[in-house]
C-alpha cells in the first residue's frame, strides 16, 4: 500500500463521513500514531496508515473497508490495532483537524504528552519502508521543550505506571535531546 498523505487522509475521513450520513450515524474516532503526527503538527509529510479507535467499531469497519475499496487502497489504512496499546489513564480531547469537514465523524485526539508516552512505550526501530518512533519522538521533545531523560520517564509513568524504560530507549530520547529542537 502507497504511504498516506495529510491530503489522502483527510479526503478518506471526508469521504468516510459521507457514507457515515447515508447510514444516520456518527462515527467517534481516537486519532493516533503517524497519523496524528502529520495531520496535528506537520511533523512529517505521510504516514503508512491511520491507527485509530472507531465507534461503533463494526459500521466503523465496514465503512472503513468501503473507502478502501474505493479508493483501491488496504483494508487497514484506517485499522484500530492501537487499542492493545492504549492507557487506562489516557486523556484525550475533541479535535478537527485543519481541513476536515466531517460533520458525520466526532474525532479526539491524546495530548502531545500522552502521545509522547505511546512513542516512547512503542520506540520501533526504523526499517525499510517504515520511519519508526525515532523523529516522532524527537520533534515532540522539542515541541514540548523537554530537556531530560527524567522528564520523559515522569510522563510515561503518568500513563504507564511503573514502566522502566529499555537501555535502547533511553539512549534513543538521549539521542533526541542533543539534536538542536523544533517547535
Amino acid at each position: 500500500m502507497k504511504n498516506l498523505t495529510k491530503e489522502d487522509i483527510l479526503s478518506a475521513l471526508t469521504r468516510l463521513s459521507e457514507l457515515a450520513q447515508k447510514e444516520n450515524t456518527i462515527l467517534e474516532i481516537s486519532l493516533y500514531g503517524g497519523a496524528l503526527m502529520l495531520l496535528a503538527y506537520d511533523s512529517r509529510q505521510t504516514t503508512k496508515d491511520v491507527d485509530a479507535i472507531i465507534h461503533p467499531p463494526d459500521v466503523g469497519r465496514r465503512l472503513v473497508a468501503k473507502v478502501a475499496e474505493e479508493r483501491g487502497w488496504h483494508d487497514s489504512w484506517l485499522n484500530d490495532d492501537v487499542r492493545f496499546f492504549v492507557s487506562t489513564v489516557e486523556t484525550r480531547h475533541a479535535w478537527t483537524p485543519p481541513g476536515l469537514n466531517a460533520p458525520f465523524l466526532r474525532i479526539s485526539r491524546p495530548t502531545a504528552k500522552y502521545l509522547l508516552a505511546m512513542k516512547v512505550m512503542a520506540c520501533r526501530k526504523a526499517l525499510p519502508g517504515y520511519s519508526g518512533d525515532e523523529a516522532d519522538i524527537a520533534f515532540l521533545l522539542g515541541k514540548m521543550g523537554i530537556k531530560s531523560v527524567a522528564e520523559v520517564e515522569n510522563i510515561v509513568d503518568q500513563y504507564f505506571p511503573d514502566t522502566v524504560l529499555p537501555a535502547a530507549t533511553i539512549l534513543v530520547i538521549e539521542k533526541s535531546l542533543e539534536r538542536p529542537q523544533k517547535k
